[in-house]
């Protein structure tokens, strides 16, 4: 008896100790893989040599110190804003990181903006921006060049929108104190500014800090893409500077998985139709909506389960015999869930087999005392 109870004890012990194991590898795989894949699709875009790709009026753009540099002075003022634009093409949906320093005065990061009309040097640009300055209010906010105005303070989360003709800016909540967001911002020294546009939501973020979370619903003047462009204000004299440079487009390129998972449609398509000679052969409004909530639900479901690694993935690897699971019906989003299924099942399963065979191993342990007991009690 003591010796089946160690045994018993021991193939428990294995059994959560292989499983534990396991769950840490995998996800700690899938969370440090994250970290690194954090830079991938990342593209400089400046040498911190020269202004290759960039287009910008030589009085006032030069490169310093390894940095795309603006100034103006007493003697070499700017009339009106002026910008150094990016000739590297427009951009849509996409991340920007780079880093920047300011002396005096006040700057910002054109997006998604244009050049604007009428006679004019031809470095005037309006668009979305995301706005950093010398002083304390509006470093992190989006403000709307030549383009709506201020677009969301800081600190705040606010949609745009569009209400009897008249453009309005609605704020949702507040994300955090707006002093308290400046207080990690540094004077005159380098501070790293991250944009991220996807769809027609803007997300700027200063120092690592959530600053400004725009959501632009006016369909008359959001613009979903355009130029990409440095600003240096007119005004008293400034420095700004900008250095490491990068961005990454998005929806251009897929991001590749270790696993070599297939990737997952966005949105789950409509069932396909059958061909119809009369209304009356087509599937209900209420047949319809049920299927795509259903393929939406999947969808989700499984992009989280790849992304996270779940525990019960781990478990299905390491036992016998898988948990069954109900899928959705078999149309474009069901293949897509069947077959991200099945490679992740097969992939696991196979790193987990020297885990199956030591809990097998030890399983097998347990039963053999049991059937000798047996045979012993038969003896006369």
């Amino acid at each position: 008896m003591m010796v089946r109870q160690m045994l018993k004890n021991i193939r428990r012990g294995v059994r959560v100790a292989f499983v534990t194991l396991a769950a840490t590898c995998l996800i700690g795989s899938t969370n440090s893989g994250t970290a690194r894949a954090a830079e991938d699709g990342f593209e400089s875009i400046f040498d911190g040599k020269t202004l290759k790709n960039w287009d910008g009026n030589p009085k006032f753009w030069s490169v310093k110190d390894g940095a795309i540099t603006g100034q103006t002075t007493k003697s070499n003022p700017t009339k009106g804003n002026t910008f150094i634009i990016w000739k590297g093409g427009e951009t849509g949906d996409f991340e920007l990181k780079l880093q920047y320093k300011i002396v005096g005065g006040n700057s910002g990061i054109q997006y998604r903006s244009f050049k604007l009309p009428g006679k004019n040097d031809g470095w005037r640009i309006g668009g979305y921006q995301a706005d950093f300055e010398a002083g304390n209010t509006y470093s992190g906010i989006v403000y709307g060049e030549a383009f709506r105005g201020i677009l969301c303070n800081r600190g705040l989360k606010t949609e745009l929108i569009r209400q009897g003709g008249k453009f309005q800016v609605k704020t949702i909540k507040r994300l955090g104190d707006s002093k308290q967001i400046q207080s990690k911002i540094k004077k005159e020294d380098w501070n790293d500014y991250h944009i991220s546009a996807k769809g027609f939501h803007l997300i700027h973020r200063i120092n690592g800090v959530v600053t400004a979370d725009c959501t632009d619903k006016d369909a008359k003047q959001r613009r979903a893409k355009g130029l990409l462009a440095l600003q240096l204000h007119a005004g008293p004299p400034m420095t700004v500077q900008f250095r490491n440079i990068r961005i990454k487009r998005l929806g251009s390129k897929k991001a590749v998985s270790r696993f070599s998972f297939p990737e997952l449609p966005s949105l789950p398509e409509l069932p396909t139709l059958p061909s119809v000679s009369s209304l009356g052969d087509l599937p209900s409004a209420d047949e319809t909506v049920n299927r795509v909530s259903e393929e939406a639900g999947g969808v989700t479901t499984e992009a989280v389960r790849t992304f996270l690694g779940l525990p019960l993935d781990v478990h299905d690897a390491v036992v016998e015999k898988p948990t069954k699971r109900n899928l959705p019906p078999t149309t474009v989003g069901g293949d897509a869930i069947r077959t991200v299924r099945s490679t992740r099942a097969r992939g696991l399963r196979f790193l987990a087999t020297p885990l199956r065979n030591a809990i097998r191993f030890a399983d097998e342990s347990i039963q053999q005392p049991k059937k000798k007991s047996r045979a012993d009690r038969r003896r006369p």
